[in-house]
């Protein structure tokens, strides 16, 4: 008997291994293959570079005095582990901040604070940026009923391309060569942030053409693209927009029969398309005039309407509705006593709400938009493209 059961124990054995379902297999080396890539981020960029606007800005807006004494309220309300004011549009940390967290470096100072250490890299987003000029909005009276969130002349994205471009000269590059200055410049991430959302909030209602807006805002993106590539940069990241129809400001104006299945904004969200379907035509055409750089594309819409999706997997409760504001309406929104202002209060818990105040995103989307963006393919090429190539490692 025991010799029968030496035999066949070796057979019962392999038997069972062959009935494991290979995707068991397959899943445990690929977790284990994509933990040791995201690990590999680690060291591959030694600084960040960043343009943008709120969804973006560490603190710009907040130097310059572009907003109302109410943003300090807004600060106020936040919950974030910073254990001090961010001087973000959020209860916390932004995707730049995910991705300095994801590459090991320190949280990107804003540009206008002269005090902070620029070793790592520098932001030069600006909340409320737009592609439309200041005088612009002053002498065709656009975005009057927003004069709550920015100052009645915002600051034009070309401010951003002019601190760079000053930054680079006075800073980065002092006492170099041009070729000494462009490779050091060659080995920066550059991330440009979400740029247009601005534009098309101010003009909601206006007579301005959409079509013409998304041309002078996506004009806009391409000129700091290109100016960075002319500095020598070769390692970029270029955000799309998010589906600006999805947040309760928008949703405030909109009539239910222009709702999407996803409970959004249809018109808004077909402009926003619209606008990213004519950046990647132009990030396209710019690659073919640049070699030996990597520009990729952020897909934020989509990225943004895959939690909206599947809310539970994200543990989201609120998709809508903000978590700073007055307590009352649908939407806990109100155009006219924004989050900050007396009479505003947070809600207990920001995590379950993808909205932080109507317009800007809680810590919490903002954590898994980057992980999205960084691990899960919402990127495109992949993130992973970028940093193999930083790392000369060959690719498929």
């Amino acid at each position: 008997m025991a010799q029968f059961n030496n035999f066949f124990l070796p057979i019962a054995l392999f038997i069972l291994f062959l009935s494991i379902p290979p995707s068991c297999a397959h899943n445990k080396t690929h977790n284990s293959t994509t933990s040791q890539q995201h690990d590999s981020y680690k060291g591959c960029f030694s600084k960040i570079y960043a343009f943008g606007d709120s969804f973006t800005d560490t603190g710009n807006a907040n130097f310059l005095g572009g907003f109302k004494s109410f943003f300090e309220g807004i600060i106020s309300h936040s919950s974030s582990g910073f254990n001090k004011p961010t001087n973000r549009l959020s209860n916390g940390r932004l995707v730049i901040d995910f991705l300095s967290e994801t590459l090991s470096l320190p949280y990107l100072p804003p540009y206008k604070d002269t005090s902070s250490n620029f070793s790592s890299g520098v932001n030069f987003a600006i909340a409320g940026s737009t592609s439309l000029s200041g005088e612009h909005f002053i002498n065709f009276r656009l975005g009057h009923g927003h004069d709550l969130w920015w100052k009645t002349m915002p600051e034009n994205f070309q401010t951003q391309i002019n601190w760079f471009s000053k930054f680079i000269g006075e800073v980065e590059c002092k006492g170099k060569d041009e070729k000494s200055c462009k490779t050091d410049v060659g080995n920066g991430l550059f991330w440009i942030g979400d740029m247009g959302m601005s534009d098309y909030i101010r003009t909601f209602g206006s007579s301005i053409s959409a079509r013409w807006l998304s041309e002078i805002a996506v004009g806009h993106v391409c000129n700091v693209l290109k100016t960075v590539l002319n500095k020598g940069g070769k390692y970029i990241v270029v955000q799309g927009l998010p589906p600006a129809g999805c947040l309760a400001v928008d949703l405030l104006h909109c009539p239910l029969t222009d709702r999407d299945h996803m409970g959004c904004s249809a018109r808004a969200n077909s402009i926003i398309t619209a606008h990213n379907e004519l950046l990647l035509k132009k990030i396209a055409e710019i690659e073919k005039q640049y070699s030996g750089c990597v520009i990729i594309y952020a897909d934020y819409f989509n990225a943004y309407r895959a939690i909206l999706a599947n809310l539970s997997k994200y543990h989201f409760e609120e998709p809508f509705k903000a978590c700073c504001g007055t307590g009352h309406g649908e939407f806990n929104c109100d155009s006219n006593q924004m989050c900050g202002l007396s009479g505003t209060s947070a809600c207990k818990d920001p995590s379950k709400y993808i909205s932080w105040d109507g317009l800007h995103l809680t810590e919490a989307m903002h954590q898994h938009l980057a992980d999205l963006f960084f691990k899960q393919g919402f990127c495109k090429p992949s993130f992973d493209v970028l940093i193999k190539s930083k790392m000369g490692a060959s690719y498929k």
